[in-house]
């Protein structure tokens, strides 16, 4: 052993005498001080970027991809959902037919409106099913998968494109990647939570993503209503957000299951390619008039006025 540790110094001492002589011979009086490239750091990733690294494109957030600034406000927002879930008393209503299609195994897409998705993360510990939640591969998306972790979701990073834009979806966003993601959560019997309005709008009205991944899925959809009380809107947010305060009241409402049929997937003939064929309207429109129900009876149950 003691040999060992005299080889080791020998070598590190050589390798410095190396680097000595090296720096030794540079002549740092012809060295521009406007031509030396210092390091570069991506700050929102909080790591040196490499020479030869390919140039960064928006959408490629990782969850294990933050910098600790990002990873330390995940964890102050998950400690303040757990505040909020411990002080506050819990009224679900309308959750048998979900709690007996995950008993039957059967695939199921849970969907909220996209301003409750933070109201909603502790109703996690009421499934029994494994469940997946789709979030962006952006920034954000990035720390709220590190957010929903603790209580039990698995994530899926892709998004669509809401109406709204009035463009097609961004395919770096990997739309298209997390859509066969879900599908294969679902081939195996499990859950998805996702948003039925997709940024940036409109809001309260259901984007044709998860009904198409319905239809090829045959799973069920489940319209969740969540509410607290009290709670804050959060001004200047196009989805309406409510931020849930804690020493008060929540409810979940589970409406009753959705399934839409196969060919409602198909695009009608004849239909431009960003037009939905009129059965995928049609689909659509249940589903929101379904979840818009549920909302109404979450905050039904909590005397508010919907």
């Amino acid at each position: 052993m003691r040999k060992q540790t005299q080889r080791a110094r020998q070598a590190a001492n050589k390798a410095a005498r190396s680097v000595a002589d090296k720096m030794g011979e540079v002549d740092f009086r012809r060295i521009d001080p406007r031509k030396v490239e210092l390091p570069k750091i991506d700050w929102e990733r909080g790591r040196l970027v490499s020479k030869d690294a390919a140039p960064a494109i928006g959408h490629n957030f990782h969850a294990e991809d933050v910098a600790w600034p990002l990873r330390l406000v995940g964890w102050l927002v998950n400690r303040y959902i757990r505040l909020c879930e411990a002080t506050t008393s819990l009224l679900v209503a309308g959750d048998g037919p979900f709690v007996q299609l995950q008993l039957a195994r059967q695939p199921i897409i849970v969907l909220v409106w996209h301003g409750r998705n933070f109201q909603g993360i502790p109703m996690a510990r009421l499934f029994h099913s494994p469940i997946t939640a789709l979030t962006s591969r952006s920034r954000d998306g990035a720390v709220i998968a590190n957010i929903i972790r603790p209580f039990g979701f698995q994530s899926i990073q892709g998004s669509g494109t809401g109406k709204a834009a009035g463009k097609k979806t961004n395919p770096r966003k990997r739309g298209a990647q997390a859509f066969r993601g879900m599908l294969k959560h679902l081939k195996n019997g499990e859950m998805v939570l996702a948003t039925a309005d997709v940024p940036p709008g409109p809001v309260f009205e259901t984007g044709p993503g998860m009904v198409k991944l319905a239809a090829m899925s045959g799973a069920a959809i489940v319209p969740v209503g969540i509410s607290y009380s009290p709670e804050l809107p959060v001004p200047g947010t196009w989805d309406k957000s409510r931020l849930p305060l804690p020493f008060g009241q929540r409810s979940l409402v589970f409406g009753d299951p959705i399934y839409i049929a196969r060919d409602v997937a198909k695009k009608a003939s004849g239909t431009d390619d960003n037009e939905e064929s009129p059965a995928m309207m049609a689909a659509c429109e249940l589903v929101t008039k379904a979840l818009k129900k549920s909302q109404a009876d979450a905050e039904g149950l909590l005397g508010k006025k919907s």
